[in-house]
């Protein structure tokens, strides 16, 4: 009895953990383009964003539950290289900023029209600062009354949208819908962050007397499944209600607004509020949260380095200035800064899962290393090519395949590299 009862504390706090408030905004945005198609695209966005955050944990876990060690399957080199771009990604880089133009926009939107951003991120980042400097039991108190705020809230919504939604979903002409929606789940970064927090449950597990390797690897299975299982129901819920608004002309609506405006038409004002609140604050925590890892994860890197007078404090200093700097630009263009990098980088996050989760002697070192590098140098090419620089070589490649494939060409470099792994001795 008590170990299930370990089992669904460890659910629930994994489901927290990718439970971002940022993430919210994606589904109904998703489920509002693609219209009557909802359910391939729901399908194809819980596949990346529920899917492959479940195998992270599972390939975190058997490799040793970090992501260094995960990495380290691969080569030493490539694990510091990996880890440092995961970091940054789920750090200063793109994910922190992120939740600070969330807020602003939040509050923005949902109550003071017109107010400064600039005032506001300063605010939300000096907030973000002292709790991380000073870590207090205010910050996780409120975390743990702010989620199943956020969750009932999105219950409510959820279930309403479905007994009476607000319209019927109609034809948006979207294609390759199934594709899209799977690299919309890009977005979350969660198969990303996967790597980074599997540790925690681990050390849950371990903390409370459980140190057999197959058994923690049991219950780290079953505690991701009931994690998933929530996921899915949040995610899958907002697509619906984001279709549902389909019908209605509401033009290039952006993804806060669109939330806001779901919220509103199930709870009136009430539930704007509440989704505003609980939202705002979420991403308070989550970007306190993501700080504190990025300072410990690169000041324990920088220890024993030549330059390890880099400390603790002068990195949160930097992340918090940094994500400051980059949240004024808005939510939607950090979302259009991000799409190609995540585009790139996710391909190669899903070969090293895909490698790890299977016995450690099934692929040799060289397979391994094959498959990684040929999935990089396609990771590359779509990294310039998100910024204009790779001289139309992606579409040349993209040209040779069918269009239903486009999304997931990355597969054949990697398999390529593994064969030319396999066969050098």
């Amino acid at each position: 009895m008590k170990n299930k009862k370990l089992i669904f504390v460890s659910g629930f706090a994994l489901f927290s953990m990718f439970f971002g408030a940022g993430n919210l905004i994606f589904p109904p945005f998703l489920g509002n383009k693609v219209g009557d198609q909802y359910l391939i695209a729901t399908l194809g966005f819980l596949l990346s964003a529920v899917g492959l955050v479940f195998m992270g944990l599972l390939a975190a876990t058997k490799s040793g539950g970090t992501i260094e060690k995960i990495g380290n399957t691969i080569s030493p080199r490539f694990s510091l290289i990996f880890s440092t771009i995961i970091m940054l990604a789920i750090g200063p880089g793109l994910a922190i900023p992120r939740t600070a133009a969330t807020t602003v926009e939040i509050i923005q939107k949902g109550f003071f029209k017109g107010a400064n951003s600039v005032l506001l991120t300063v605010v939300f980042f000096t907030c973000v600062y002292l709790f991380v400097r000073k870590p207090s039991s205010i910050i996780d108190n409120l975390g743990k009354i702010l989620t199943p705020l956020l969750i009932a809230t999105l219950v409510v919504i959820i279930f309403k949208g479905i007994i009476s939604p607000v319209a019927t979903p109609v034809n948006t002409y979207q294609i390759q819908v199934f594709q899209s929606s799977f690299e919309e789940g890009y977005q979350t970064m969660d198969a990303l962050a996967s790597l980074v927090f599997a540790i925690v449950v681990t050390k849950g597990f371990m903390g409370n007397g459980i140190t057999d390797d197959k058994t923690i690897k049991q219950y780290t299975i079953k505690a991701s499944i009931i994690a998933a299982i929530g996921l899915c129901f949040v995610y899958g819920g907002l697509i619906y209600l984001g279709a549902a608004t389909s019908k209605f002309n509401l033009g290039n609506v952006e993804r806060v607004d669109l939330l806001l405006y779901i919220c509103y038409q199930h709870l009136g004002i009430l539930g704007k509020v509440l989704i505003c609140v609980a939202m705002a604050l979420a991403c308070l925590t989550t970007a306190i949260g993501l700080t504190t890892t990025v300072g410990q994860f690169f000041s324990d890197m920088l220890k024993d380095k030549a330059y390890g007078v880099i400390s603790y404090d002068v990195i949160i200093i930097i992340s918090t200035v940094f994500s400051a700097f980059f949240a004024v630009v808005g939510v939607e263009k950090i979302l259009k800064i991000s799409a190609p990098f995540l585009t790139a980088i996710y391909p190669v996050a899903i070969v090293l899962i895909f490698l790890n989760l299977f016995k450690q002697n099934t692929f040799s070192r060289n397979v391994k290393l094959g498959s990684i590098i040929g999935v990089s140098i396609y990771a590359i090419i779509v990294l310039l090519n998100g910024f204009k620089l790779d001289f139309g070589l992606l579409k040349i490649i993209e040209s040779v395949f069918p269009m239903q494939v486009k999304s997931f060409i990355w597969i054949i470099p990697a398999v390529i590299g593994g064969l030319i792994g396999k066969i050098k001795k």
